[in-house]
């Protein structure tokens, strides 16, 4: 079983810290899909390795507002603007330079992506990518965060459960107070994470790109982590806002680096 939550971190793990701050705000139409780097030759070696560096966007204002934010979107905050470049700053010094770059398709990814490979100093465009989308939060969507807080207690408390990633995911879709709007749950979320993910990473490997940035969200993040055994390495206050993940992939298999650093973000 996934490592227990504290009851009193509930609220920050399912609202706060990973991005369930959003509101109903209708997601822009997704742009033209961006021109991909140019190809380098396809290779055979299959024992290419791959190390995808997994970010949480920025902070958004709808974040800000302490509204769910799943699939409904906004843009950055000031804060998140600064972060979003400065970790580009940061991980571009450190690693050098990245040879592709996606996001989730909307507009808090794709300007978190884009900010972060200008702080990089590298000229790539940003590849879009709805399966790498935050969990969808069904009739939850620009909830109030108590709203929705006050439901998942109840449930939990009613049904005798542990406070896990999984069970929370669970009980988001068990009190949709919109059934007519599905909500998403972990097992949900990682299935198009890691199809998208496996995806990017073969790739990636057949042209010899060896370096890639990916932006999510926190909740999505958290499932696919959960998903690849790291669930016992999550924080119990969630993904940051430009936290890092590391992830490595070689000959189909993934490996998690690290999780949730946020040294990147930090002022050098």
């Amino acid at each position: 079983m996934t490592r227990l939550i504290p009851r009193l971190a509930i609220a920050a793990a399912a609202v706060l810290a990973v991005t369930v701050l959003g509101g109903w705000a209708v997601p822009a139409a997704a742009a033209p899909a961006a021109q991909a780097p140019a190809a380098k030759p396809p290779t055979s070696n299959r024992d290419a390795v791959v190390q995808i560096y997994l970010t949480r966007h920025g902070e958004t204002i709808l974040n800000k507002l302490k509204l769910v934010q799943g699939w409904s979107d906004a843009p950055l905050t000031e804060e998140g603007v600064a972060v979003a470049t400065r970790v580009g700053e940061n991980l571009g010094a450190e690693v050098g330079r990245i040879d592709r770059a996606y996001s989730a398709d909307m507009v808090r990814h794709y300007e978190t992506a884009t900010l972060m490979l200008q702080g990089a100093g590298s000229r790539l465009e940003v590849a879009r990518d709805e399966g790498l989308r935050e969990l969808n939060f069904g009739g939850w969507e620009g909830a109030k965060q108590s709203a929705m807080q006050g439901a998942l207690f109840g449930y939990f408390d009613q049904h005798g459960l542990d406070f896990t990633l999984e069970n929370m995911t669970d009980a988001i879709v068990a009190t949709n107070p919109v059934p007519a709007l599905p909500a998403e749950d972990c097992d949900d979320v990682s299935a198009r994470m890691r199809d998208s993910l496996d995806a990017i990473a073969k790739d990636a490997a057949k042209h010899r790109d060896d370096k890639v940035l990916v932006v999510s969200s926190g909740l999505s993040i958290s499932c696919l982590l959960v998903d690849l055994g790291a669930g016992d390495r999550l924080p119990d206050n969630g993904i940051a806002n430009g936290a890092v993940n590391l992830l490595t992939y070689q000959a189909g298999a993934w490996t998690v680096e690290t999780v949730n650093d946020t040294h990147y973000a930090s002022q050098q």
